[in-house]
């Protein structure tokens, strides 16, 4: 018996709302192709975290990334001094030869850009940077860990010290410096994990690199159109899974902490610029990492439809609460003496597809959910 014919034994775990949603039987497309047919929605599914540590991470990488090599043992979120922390790798640069490999003075003045290629350089130090909220923004700090005992070592440390606390005498780790609102784009490419981000996100990054690169070598007079025109540089990561393949490409953009399903590289570039219109990409939004998953990540972006780029810079808490029939999220800017409260209910209950299996099969609901008022305290 094929796959098409055996939906009847795996269907029972969808609504019939989300079966009718899925590919024929004869079919087998990819998830995030699929998810792009039906008009899933991304709110709600982006990571909830105070901080993301990025560990330079030779590929390639297993499924999970934390299943052997360099990352075993470690899990994909930690409580470190910063708070609750989703731990990545990062990919090398997708270049080769001399001009690869980025030293340890190199990475102490450009603050890990890039990461050296089999992720450590000839000395066998492993780069780590670190990025966590801080008021309306973000601090980041950079280390060098002297192979996998100091990177164990260097985890310990920021479980119980700030990153910007003084290393101590004898340890395995050292501190490359420290950093406000670095600008940084975080981009899913673990092949391993879903094809979709290897394709797509790796097509993503690339094409983001070239956008970059051409803007630094055009003439001053003529900047490279739609490149991110900000003050200081970009650093563009590789990282491993992040959630939410079936929205590939999937990106996460710093200092403003948020991620991103289905986006291109000009729309990157005007994210980080602060020039597109934010209710026109808000839909591609997947949340804030500020707030909880599902409703309360759906209301925020819902007042940052409305409110704009202005509300970034604004620090803010995101509250739930249950009702009967909704959600009453609240999300307060005290300092700067604003608050909102946006209703939020179930939407529709889509099917999130096994990519490029026949009929999508085995599938698993997902709800969505809906910001259906935002009013202004």
């Amino acid at each position: 018996m094929g796959p098409a014919q055996q939906s009847p034994r795996r269907l029972p775990q969808l609504t019939p709302e989300a079966a009718a949603l899925l590919p024929t039987g004869d079919t087998a497309p990819r998830c995030a192709a699929h998810a792009a047919a039906i008009g899933a929605d991304p709110g709600g599914t982006a990571v909830c975290a105070d901080a993301v540590a990025l560990v330079g991470a030779p590929l390639p990488w297993p499924k999970p990334v934390f299943a052997s090599g360099l990352l075993e043992g470690f899990m994909p979120m930690m409580e470190l001094h910063p708070g609750l922390t989703r731990v990545l790798a990062v990919a090398p640069p997708d270049r080769s030869g001399p001009h690869g490999t980025i030293t340890a003075d190199e990475v102490a003045a450009d603050h890990l850009s890039q990461v050296p290629p089999g992720g450590r350089d000839r000395h066998g130090k492993i780069p780590v940077v670190l990025h966590w909220r801080s008021g309306a923004g973000t601090q980041s700090a950079c280390f060098d860990a002297r192979g996998p005992d100091g990177l164990r070592q260097l985890f310990a440390h920021l479980r119980d010290q700030s990153p910007a606390d003084p290393v101590p005498q004898g340890a395995r780790f050292a501190s490359l410096g420290c950093a406000e609102n670095e600008r940084a784009v975080l981009i899913c490419t673990q092949g391993s994990h879903d094809v979709c981000c290897g394709s797509e996100g790796t097509r993503l990054a690339a094409d983001f690199e070239a956008v970059l690169r051409a803007y630094r070598n055009a003439d001053a007079d003529e900047p490279y159109a739609g490149a991110p025109t900000g003050g200081g540089r970009v650093a563009v990561y590789r990282v491993s899974h992040t959630g939410g393949h079936r929205f590939a490409p999937t990106a996460m953009t710093l200092p403003d902490g948020r991620m991103w399903a289905g986006v291109e590289a000009g729309e990157l570039a005007s994210i980080l610029d602060q020039t597109a219109d934010a209710a026109a990409v808000a839909p591609r939004c997947r949340g804030w990492w500020g707030a909880p998953t599902g409703p309360a990540q759906v209301a925020e972006r819902a007042v940052f439809a409305q409110v704009g780029w202005p509300l970034e810079a604004m620090t803010r808490e995101v509250r739930l609460r249950r009702t009967p029939d909704a959600w009453e999220v609240d999300v307060v800017a005290a300092e700067a003496g604003r608050a909102w409260t946006a209703t939020v209910r179930e939407s529709r209950t889509v099917p999130t597809i096994a990519c490029r299996a026949l009929g999508g099969l085995p599938a698993k609901g997902a709800t969505e959910f809906v910001a259906t008022e935002v009013r202004e305290r």
